[in-house]
């Protein structure tokens, strides 16, 4: 099948498409009518969130949270856990397509400011272009982004938002009355000849549920909407993950988690870059993996409502510089301990607890085949974090609510080399991190909430120790970094207003949901990488260096509106994000902002809502905000048409059958994200059948 390309001939088509659906499906329905009871779809359904440290209703934070559903995260069929997420306004991917080295971006932010957590362990991974989202969307339920600082909660690394990751358990796949079951599940991805294979059995059996996980991926290079592969873009990914529970009686419960991650692939040194002579082909070969204890209890009482967990992640990359024979070996391992609890106390609600994680990364640079000053010197360094937490939430009048919250941190990083270069070892530092909201209550339609966030992150062990060589061109010009461990952490102060808009039956039959939110976030001592240019002194070239330093600060501010609307069977979504970011001290705009965005979204749900197609429309804008004299620096927007469809029978010999189909990038269109090097992949026909029993 053969698309033209042209945005609004593929509007039309879907449109089309969706109005011979409507016909179909009218007829269908009313032979139907009497045999098949299904609720109707509500867009206004309560949402639970675990990004407050306690599970809280949506409508109850003042922080902005966006939630992506098991639904939504199956019709989408991404490719990895950031690609989930580029739909949200004030979110876009960084890194290009090669899921090895992807991450996220929110308002202005990406990379280690963007806290990562899965299942309530943190996920601290970080060292050079190497990615640090290793779960597969096969295993998730549920994904939470929290926009903007979030340090009150989560600590150090959370100024620019927090991703919650929630994998797969028994008691949400079986279905009522059922102790047994289990789905199979096969995908494929036509633009990389992408093979999805996954599985899983679950089960509840007395006070024991558990569930059994797995799956393997395979896919080519990628082919980029001018026609042309990008090289070395396929990989080879599988993993899986128990799950245990135990309810020892009403009052304790035991949980226990291990996930098992592993990704195979020749790529680029540097993934989020074409294949050159600075960024040489590595075979890489990566494994992820994490354990995870639980003990729950909440017996009957209002001042308890507690969980210790105690967790543990081990990240190993081994690499072969084909070209050069030279075998890297990278760890990284995380120990950590959460504690929280709820209390209520009379009207006042407390989340509180405590957190402790040791971080611990060494590197091996192999010298063979030159020499021994050519390479990065390996890290062996540690880094510990104890901090506590308080948030309350308590009525201050009728329909207004405050929240309130503290966390103290102390943390510590140490160079464990006795040869470095590195002077000052040790580095002991401490952050207080304070939030203030309210939340009123206007009427039974509109809420708006104000609130006021301090965040920090603690510079990193890669950021404070690194010395040797970085890059070298030639025998004659080398790059080399320069430690400096006395980096200050950064630093977020945000402030945010928000309405949240929510009206039932105003045309008959219909349900309408708008969120706005308007923020300003100032971020002190901004860790930013330098690299120096190589200098002739007295008729000899001087190398030059690279290191980490703290800038000037940095002031971020936007906005975002998205709204929801159902009537009937008809559902749209329509979206959009604006981001600006400037240096307080020049007033020059900061690089890494993403561009502006419109996302819209129509689809129909026919046959009793057994069948669901739509199409998904997305406008990003020009960004050359830094210098739109550099070429270098302006990236061209561009427009998006997906289509997709889904079929999920609720009863007859088909239930437990479900099929997704989407059409990515329909228009086949050639371009990049803003500030990325790589294009996108061009179009992409996704199909996957799950089997549930």
């Amino acid at each position: 099948m053969m698309f033209p390309k042209n945005t609004l001939a593929l509007a039309v088509m879907a449109a089309t498409v969706s109005l011979a659906s409507t016909q179909v499906a009218f007829a269908e329905e009313v032979a139907e009518k009497e045999n098949k009871a299904k609720s109707k779809p509500v867009l206004l359904k309560q949402v639970t969130v675990t990004a407050t440290r306690a599970e809280k209703d949506h409508s109850d934070v003042v922080q902005s949270i966006e939630v992506i559903d098991q639904a939504e995260i199956e019709q989408q069929q991404a490719s990895s856990v950031p690609e989930l997420m580029e739909y949200l306004p004030n979110v876009s991917v960084t890194g290009g397509p090669r899921g090895s080295a992807q991450g996220i971006n929110i308002r202005g932010l990406g990379g280690t400011r963007v806290l990562q957590v899965v299942d309530g362990a943190r996920q601290n991974f970080s060292n050079g272009h190497r990615g640090t989202y290793f779960t597969d969307p096969e295993l998730l339920k549920s994904v939470e982004v929290v926009k903007g600082p979030s340090s009150s909660l989560w600590g150090s690394g959370a100024i620019g938002g927090v991703v919650v990751q929630n994998t797969k358990d028994a008691q949400d796949l079986l279905e009522d009355g059922k102790t047994l079951g289990g789905y199979v599940s096969q995908g494929y991805h036509s633009n990389n000849s992408r093979s999805l294979t996954s599985g899983a059995v679950y089960g509840i059996q007395g006070d024991v549920d558990w569930l059994l996980n797995g799956y393997y991926n395979d896919g080519e290079n990628y082919e980029l909407g001018n026609g042309q592969d990008l090289e070395n873009s396929g990989s080879r990914e599988q993993g899986g993950m128990a799950k245990l529970g135990w309810d020892v009686n009403n009052d304790s419960r035991f949980e226990f988690k291990a996930q098992h991650l592993l990704y195979n692939g020749l790529v680029p040194s540097n993934p989020a870059a074409n294949e050159g002579t600075s960024s040489p082909l590595v075979e890489r070969d990566s494994k992820s993996s994490n354990l995870s204890a639980a003990w729950l209890f909440d017996p009957e009482s209002e001042l308890i409502d507690g969980k210790l967990q105690l967790f543990y992640n081990d990240t190993r990359y081994k690499e072969d510089r084909i070209s050069q024979g030279q075998k890297d070996d990278t760890r990284y391992k995380t120990n950590g301990l959460a504690l929280t609890n709820l209390s209520m106390v009379n009207t006042i609600e407390l989340v509180y607890g405590l957190d402790a994680y040791q971080n611990k990364i060494t590197t091996v640079r192999d010298t063979t085949g030159g020499a021994s000053d050519s390479r990065p010197e390996g890290l062996d360094g540690q880094s510990t974090t104890m901090g506590s937490f308080i948030q309350g939430s308590m009525p201050l009048a009728r329909d207004w609510t405050l929240q309130a919250g503290v966390r103290y941190d102390h943390f510590s990083s140490e160079d464990n080399r006795s040869n470095s270069d590195v002077t000052n070892k040790k580095q002991t530092d401490q952050a207080l991190s304070p939030s203030v909201g309210v939340i009123w209550s206007a009427n039974k339609w509109l809420t708006l909430t104000a609130s006021y966030n301090e965040a920090f992150r603690a510079p990193g062990m890669e950021e404070m120790f690194s010395t040797g060589t970085h890059f070298s061109m030639g025998p004659f010009f080398k790059n080399e970094f320069v430690p400096n461990p006395d980096l200050k952490p950064e630093e977020a102060k945000n402030k945010e207003l928000s309405a949240r808009m929510e009206f039932n039956e105003i045309l008959g039959g219909d349900e309408l949901k708008l969120n706005a939110s308007l923020f300003q976030n100032d971020v002190n001592n901004f860790i930013n990488q330098i690299t120096y240019d190589p200098q002739l002194v007295f008729g000899q070239l001087i190398d030059s260096k690279t290191t980490w330093i703290n800038v000037e600060d940095a002031e971020l501010k936007g906005f975002e509106i998205a709204g929801k609307y159902r009537i009937q069977n008809v559902e749209a979504g329509l979206s959009y994000g604006q981001t600006r970011g400037k240096d307080k001290s020049t007033g020059l705009a900061l690089d890494n902002i993403p561009a502006d965005k419109i996302v819209a979204d129509l689809a129909y749900l026919a046959f009793q809502g057994d069948v669901k197609v739509g199409t998904r429309y997305t406008h990003v804008n020009d960004q050359n905000r830094v210098d739109p004299d550099n070429t270098v620096s302006q990236y061209e927007g561009y427009d998006l048409v997906d289509l997709y469809a889904s079929y999920e029978p609720a009863s007859g010999s088909l239930k437990g059958l479900k099929a997704d189909f989407t059409i990515k990038n329909a228009a086949d269109k050639y371009y990049r994200v803003a500030w990325q090097e790589l294009y996108q992949p061009g179009r992409s026909y996704r199909l996957n059948l799950r089997y549930m029993f």
